[in-house]
């Protein structure tokens, strides 16, 4: 797909970004590690570039918001401010992880801990998203306010992300 899809200014596996992207270069290294075979590398690398490129926005994460996906064909993220998953942030965490963990390469540290950071206030509304009196994790952000609901998907998204920092 990655082969079909990318072209020019548009370096991804599909003609539009949701949610989740991090999971997709993460496997690629993994099927690099693997395998040994350069072209899961190659694509690893250039795919995750182009995501972090996309939502890495002042050394802050500002993932893909649920309320209108990236499409290939706009190559901008003029989608709606809000619509930030905390699963999204996580798997960006992780992916970050692994990728400093094989290159050995200090971006990659950095903007895992940005990235974490949108948990704890780093975000378009500076507010936290963890809330540190339950364990839990708030459901995202909207436009405007946290979503307050409290799933059991958000708060293992921040525990995960949480995780990995702490096995640095």
């Amino acid at each position: 797909m990655y082969q079909h899809e990318a072209k020019d200014d548009w370096h991804w596996l599909e003609n539009y970004l949701t949610y989740g992207n991090s999971v997709l270069p993460e496997a690629l290294l993994c099927a690099w590690i693997s395998t040994k075979d350069e072209l899961y590398k190659q694509i690893a690398e250039e795919s995750f570039q182009f995501l972090l490129s996309k939502i890495m926005i002042d050394d802050n994460i500002k993932v893909i918001s649920n309320k209108g996906w990236m499409q290939k064909k706009t190559l901008e993220n003029n989608t709606p401010i809000g619509g930030e998953q905390p699963i999204d942030v996580a798997y960006t965490v992780l992916a970050l992880s692994a990728f400093y963990k094989v290159f050995d390469n200090e971006k990659y540290l950095q903007m895992m801990y940005n990235s974490f950071n949108w948990f704890l206030g780093k975000n378009h509304l500076n507010q936290i998203v963890y809330n540190p009196a339950t364990g839990g994790c708030y459901d995202g952000l909207e436009e405007k306010n946290v979503n307050l609901n409290q799933g059991a998907e958000s708060t293992v998204s921040y525990l995960m992300a949480r995780l990995s920092l702490e096995f640095q």
